[in-house]
């Protein structure tokens, strides 16, 4: 509308009017300009910051997802050792029994403990 207000006037002879005009559609477009500058870097400011709390977030949640996933591991390893344990304990309590009807309640004496239990013996009868 200005545009058309300062060429009328150029039209009609009206130079320092159309100046004017011309002089205010510079500095509404000056101002115009600043307004968009100003709005853009705006946006972006809330954009950035958006992205810094979704950043936030998803690290806290990473880090609560991980807490959550080491504490299930240790619950996981310390049934596990458990069990093992318990494993352990049966296979000896086995074994110890297997050990027990394999060996002799009576034990056989060593040649040579006999042998030295009869010089014993003859040593004895010779008050030796």
């Amino acid at each position: 509308m200005l545009e058309e207000h300062r060429h009328t006037c150029e039209v009609e002879g009206k130079y320092v009017e159309a100046e004017m005009a011309k002089n205010r559609i510079a500095e509404l477009k000056l101002q115009d300009y600043q307004r968009r500058q100003e709005e853009l870097i705006f946006n972006q400011t809330q954009q950035r910051e958006e992205c810094e709390q979704a950043h936030i977030k998803q690290y806290q949640e990473f880090n609560q997802q991980w807490d959550d996933d080491l504490l299930q591991t240790q619950k996981e390893d310390a049934q596990a050792l458990g069990e093992l344990e318990d494993r352990h304990t049966q296979e000896i309590e086995r074994n110890r029994q297997e050990l027990e009807e394999k060996l002799p309640l009576t034990f056989k004496f060593s040649s040579e403990l006999l042998n030295f239990q009869s010089i014993q013996g003859s040593l004895a009868k010779q008050k030796k």
